[in-house]
């Protein structure tokens, strides 16, 4: 349950640029994920624990409910049992806190306004959009106008044919053109080989990519010859001047890796796409 809750804590913590209502609705499905795991846990009802604290250390107390002088001490040999205990005391406090949030959350959603100042462009007519500068641009035209970005894309070398994607664009290997169509496909925006400054250099990561939803951009490299060690002591120097301006690998930076006995895995370039970009 832990490695869900935190994939999904990720997911709804980066929510600049997302709608109020989408944000919130997430918030709650998520609450309430972690409220029905929780309600089916089963506990020991009777037991009680408390915590006395002698000279320079904590003597843990076990005592059974309504009968407070009947005294258990716990030594280091059963430690599990206050464990146990404190477990069971914290997840009820927690189930508490998210049945109390959720009611704030449900509370919101009757209270707030059908239309939100984010969406009263979307309602205008056609006619009066052509007349309207929006104050806030929809996940729609943000992308679009991410996409149009113009820039100088770096060059083929000499004698290498490349190969064709599914929008057109040349890209150097047949595990790029698998990204690119993957992104494709995904409706992810997406710009290959687009020249960004690393510290005093200029680099050009294999696809610029965005999160519309969260309008956050993201960097993809794909390792793709990792048997070579020229090339893969090359990407390391890179690597760590990524780290060193802050683009790290989990946070802003995405990485598919291959050797010649494990190609790319396509489903794993999904699995990214869906966790990051989605």
């Amino acid at each position: 349950m832990g490695n869900n809750i935190n994939k999904e804590t990720k997911e709804i913590a980066g929510f600049e640029g997302m709608n109020i209502f989408l944000y919130f609705r997430k918030k709650k499905e998520y609450l309430e994920k972690i409220l029905v795991e929780l309600k089916k846990r089963s506990y020991e009802q009777d037991n009680c624990l408390k915590t006395e604290k002698r000279n320079n250390f904590i003597q843990y107390v076990v005592y059974k409910k309504g009968n407070p002088q009947n005294l258990k001490y716990i030594t280091k040999s059963n430690l599990s049992i206050a464990k146990s205990i404190a477990q069971r005391d914290y997840e009820k406090q927690v189930v508490k806190s998210i049945e109390e949030e959720i009611k704030c959350i449900e509370r919101f959603f009757k209270t707030m306004p059908e239309i939100t100042y984010e969406q009263v462009y979307d309602k205008l007519v056609e006619g009066r959009k052509k007349l309207v500068t929006p104050i806030v641009m929809t996940d729609e035209e943000y992308a679009k106008k991410w996409q149009e970005q113009t820039f100088v894309a770096k060059k083929l070398e000499s004698g290498l044919v490349g190969y064709e994607t599914q929008r057109g664009e040349i890209v150097r290997s047949k595990s790029e053109v698998i990204i690119a169509d993957a992104l494709y496909f995904a409706k992810i925006p997406y710009h290959y080989e687009k020249p960004l400054k690393v510290g005093n250099k200029v680099v050009h990561p294999d696809f610029t990519v965005l999160n519309v939803k969260n309008r956050k951009e993201y960097y993809w490299e794909h390792l793709g010859l990792l048997d070579d060690e020229d090339y893969l002591n090359k990407f390391l120097i890179k690597l760590d001047s990524y780290e060193k301006n802050g683009i790290r690998s989990g946070e802003k930076l995405i990485l598919t890796k291959e050797t010649k006995k494990h190609p790319l895995n396509t489903a794993n370039v999904k699995e990214m796409i869906k966790y990051y970009l989605k």
